[in-house]
Order: C-alpha cells, then structure tokens, then sequence
C-alpha cells in the first residue's frame, strides 16, 4: 500500500517558495529542526503506520538529490498519525551502501520512528533541504525533502505535511 500523492511544483530552495506557503502552522512544520514525532506527540498520541519496507527502484530525480550511484535501494514509506488522524506521509531512500558501510541500524527500523535514531545519534549530518507542493485528493499540501550522510553515506527523507494549505 502507498500513498498517491500527486507532486505538482518542482523541488525547491526555502527562500524560492516561502512567499507560496502562506500558512503560519505549515511553514512552522516544513522548517520543524527536531523530530517530527516528537511535534506530534506534544499534543496527540502518536502512532505510525508502516505502508511499505523494501528494496525498491527509486526515480532518477532522486538518485540525482543523493548523489548516489547505488542501484538498489531500501523504500520506506509510513504515516505518522497524531490521535489516529494522518499528519504525515514520510518515504526514506537509502542506498543499500548507506545500510552498509553507513549504519546497519537504518535497515532494521520496522515499526520505529527513523527519528528514533536520527536525532539521537551525533554521526548524522544534515546536507541539503527542498520544498515542493502536492496534491491528494483535491486538496494541496506542502514537503520537504532532506539529505542526510551518515558516515559519509547519502539517504534522503521526503516528509509531506497532511495540513491544508490555507491561503
């Protein structure tokens, strides 16, 4: 199972799209610095839901974002529910070198939150950061994507926001 969102703007800098997010609350999320489970749980009982966990191909635009010329990749995709209601679809690319020569711990995550481990180990570096917009269901929501290294090995992970962009 997946989520079919539709993106419908081009990746791009924060400072290219901050004038089109005219939401407080959702620029608020697209430049959150912690977790995003941890957000969620402040106010609302967290759960996440794992849609997918596998190796899978990946689109060239994303290979091109890691800089990775891996072929096989470990796709997963999950929602992070705050009181069982759906507040973010993340998906997380990592390169299989990247579970091999960069952290074994980012294959075996299942049902845990990857910020479980991104915000509590000190060997992740934040690289690059790109916003874009999309569609599901006739409704608009607002992304990012990260670049992450772990011991010098690229994964990136894609969080959409589940809040209507009220403009």
């Amino acid at each position: 199972m997946t989520m079919q969102l539709k993106q419908i703007s081009s990746w791009k800098t924060f400072d290219s799209i901050h004038k089109d997010v005219k939401d407080e609350y959702v620029k608020s999320w697209l430049l959150e610095k912690g977790p995003i489970t941890n957000r969620i749980s402040i106010n609302n009982s967290f759960n996440l839901e794992l849609l997918s966990d596998a190796i899978s191909n990946v689109l060239e635009q994303d290979q091109l974002f890691l800089g990775s010329l891996s072929k096989e990749f470990k796709v997963r995709e999950v929602i992070l529910h705050g009181d069982g209601i759906p507040m973010v679809f993340a998906r997380t690319i990592i390169p299989l070198i990247t579970i091999q020569d960069g952290l074994a711990e980012l294959g075996e995550l299942g049902q845990r939150p990857l910020g479980d481990i991104l915000f509590e180990k000190k060997i992740f570096k934040k690289k690059d950061s790109v916003y874009s917009s999309f569609e599901f269901k006739k409704n608009i929501f607002w992304g990012r994507k990260i670049k992450y290294l772990v011991n010098k090995q690229p994964f990136s992970v894609m969080e959409v926001f589940l809040f209507k962009n009220e403009d």
